[in-house]
């Protein structure tokens, strides 16, 4: 038997933070368990090479990537520019999952796509062990709550309920809708200079032109279908429209773009 528990972070791969939040949880089920812990952890590193204190590409990576994952997973998410602050920190729990993280509007776009969802306050008081830091609420803070998570330990003797209304939400646009279709906003570039726009494969319900910069771009199945260098337009993975480039970089050549749908 065992558990997963995936982390996206902004801490990098130099230093020992990772390790540390890691450490914490096995010694805190340790001590919950008695010693003895029953079952397997499975630690998945989504990512921790977010841009430092970059919450947005923090919501968009775990959006792109959590339903890829086994129920029961614990997602912990740590992007937080605000930690020390009188910011709350929650626990999200869904029908398949939980996530545990700062309220800075990280869960953002999982509160859009899951509409059953319960959501509660972390209460310092009841996790904080002295001498804790102001400045690492990873370790000190989210780590032990994810040990008493995989402990199932009941989340009413650390946590409280709290209203979806209260809770952070950051802006991520729709398609601007224009008299001959939309005006498209990028959410996310990846590594390799594709741009990902926020038109989602469900609203072409007809055919349609892809314009950038009012030049009109072909639209191929997948980068192979394209001449290198040739730039195109396609749908990606997590079915959104993406400007690319075969074997270059879309973002280096076109910098802010200015993206258009135009039905036919």
């Amino acid at each position: 038997m065992y558990k997963t528990v995936a982390l996206l972070t902004d801490f990098g791969t130099e230093d020992h933070y990772t390790g540390v939040v890691k450490g914490r949880i096995l010694q805190e089920l340790t001590h919950v368990l008695s010693l003895k812990i029953p079952f397997q952890i499975k630690f998945i590193d989504l990512t921790h090479k977010i841009p430092p204190q970059d919450i947005r590409k923090a919501a968009l990576l775990l959006y792109f990537s959590y339903k890829y994952f086994p129920a029961n997973t614990v997602f912990l998410a740590i992007v937080d520019p605000g930690v020390g602050t009188e910011r709350r920190a929650i626990i999200l729990q869904t029908q398949d999952y939980i996530f545990v993280g700062p309220d800075n509007g990280i869960f953002t776009l999982i509160y859009k796509e899951i509409s059953e969802f319960k959501v509660f306050e972390i209460l310092p008081n009841k996790i904080l062990k002295p001498p804790y830091s102001s400045t690492f609420h990873g370790r000190d803070l989210f780590a032990p709550v994810v040990a008493y998570i995989l402990a199932n330990e009941p989340l009413n003797d650390f946590s409280q309920p709290l209203s979806r209304d209260s809770l952070v939400k950051l802006d991520f646009p729709l398609p601007e809708k224009t008299e001959k279709g939309y005006k498209l906003s990028i959410w996310y570039v990846d590594h390799f200079g594709n741009i990902i726009t926020n038109f989602h494969k469900d609203l072409a319900v007809k055919s349609f032109k892809v314009l950038v910069n009012g030049k009109e771009l072909p639209l191929v199945k997948s980068y192979g279908y394209a001449k290198i260098g040739e730039l195109v337009a396609l749908f990606g993975s997590e079915n959104l429209l993406e400007i690319a480039i075969n074997g270059g970089s879309a973002i280096s050549v076109l910098k802010n773009p200015e993206i258009e749908i135009i039905f036919d």
